[in-house]
């Protein structure tokens, strides 16, 4: 009898992570399928709800631009890029529409990629790009491996203690919103952050979401993880009750879900107070801390790309890039 019943658990437990592997799969190929698919706008591939009508993505990763910029006397790092002819970056290309890989052709592609190449640019340097675990990206700066730390990072006060980072940048203000996923069929039971205390969450290590779980959710037994794929399988296999991530990137997982998952925000608009946070909205850069002149030239291109308003319509260049890499992954940016 014992066997039988732990037979039953094994295959149990391997038919639940056969369905989790399937629904990662089937995200990735999604994306991929929207992406090659992307400029025919009555293909059914890209959502009906929303169409992006901008430059596409490869005509601005053909051209990105870039800043004017004077450099004087250049020291360190900087002067390290400038002698080398290139700027090497790490990111962890797990979170679309920032930085993700390309299904069919393995290109490590998003928006914050384009910015790189833009900044790349205006130093009049070739961009290389290293790809790690989220985790490893800022170990990377510390042992020199690269040069600037671009991954979706926010600000956080002990980040800011260990790192130069660069001014702000975000292309809207729906991904200023994080949120959690838990599967559907236990909605019911979340109506505001406090009753996820106890909890099982996933984070991404060393991520915005696992500060702010720490912060407003002090009693979740929160689990670190290297990439938010492992946080789906996790969570399909009841490893788990929630992920932490932000509010685009959830809706998103949650619509490839074939209506296994759910997003708190869109649900039932449950999500974290950044009002304590307010005053460091976006994604930032990193440099090794003491690279002031480097960060400095950094944030000169960042408040350029910022200040290019109207580059499309109504956008600046950054969220010309935002809205392009969105359409290129296939995926929606998340709607107020």
């Amino acid at each position: 009898m014992k066997e039988d019943i732990t037979m039953a658990k094994l295959l149990k437990t391997t038919f639940t992570l056969f369905l989790a592997l399937a629904f990662v799969f089937s995200f990735t190929s999604c994306k991929k399928e929207k992406a090659e698919s992307s400029s025919a706008t009555s293909s059914g591939n890209v959502s009906e709800a929303w169409i992006w009508e901008g430059p596409d993505y490869e005509t601005l990763k053909e051209n990105p631009g870039k800043a004017e910029i004077t450099i004087s006397n250049p020291t360190g790092v900087l002067a390290k890029v400038i002698d080398s002819g290139e700027l090497i970056i790490g990111t962890s290309p797990d979170y679309p529409a920032a930085e993700f890989v390309d299904a069919a052709t393995g290109e490590v592609m998003g928006c914050e990629i384009l910015l790189a190449q833009y900044i790349a640019n205006s130093l009049g340097v070739e961009l290389k790009i290293e790809t790690m675990d989220f985790s490893a990206v800022l170990t990377a700066l510390d042992t020199g491996k690269i040069d600037l730390a671009i991954s979706g990072f926010g600000y956080k006060e002990d980040r800011a203690e260990q790192y130069e980072l660069s001014h702000g940048y975000e292309a809207q203000s729906s991904v200023s919103h994080h949120t959690l996923v838990v599967r559907a069929d236990e909605i019911d039971q979340y109506n505001a952050l406090s009753d996820l205390s106890g909890k099982k969450i996933d984070a991404q290590a060393s991520s915005l979401q696992q500060m702010y779980v720490e912060d407003q959710i002090p009693n979740a037994d929160l689990q670190l993880i290297t990439s938010l794929d492992q946080g789906v399988l996790d969570l399909l296999a009841d490893k788990i009750d929630a992920i932490a991530l932000d509010a685009t990137t959830a809706k998103n997982y949650a619509e490839a879900s074939n209506g296994q998952l759910v997003s708190l925000y869109t649900e039932k608009e449950i999500e974290f107070d950044l009002s304590m946070y307010s005053d460091y909205a976006g994604n930032v850069c990193a440099a090794k801390k003491g690279e002031t002149q480097f960060m400095e030239v950094i944030n000169e291109i960042i408040d350029q790309v910022l200040a290019t308003e109207n580059y499309y319509e109504e956008y600046n260049l950054y969220a010309t890039y935002y809205y392009a890499a969105c359409e290129a992954a296939g995926i929606s940016p998340e709607e107020e």
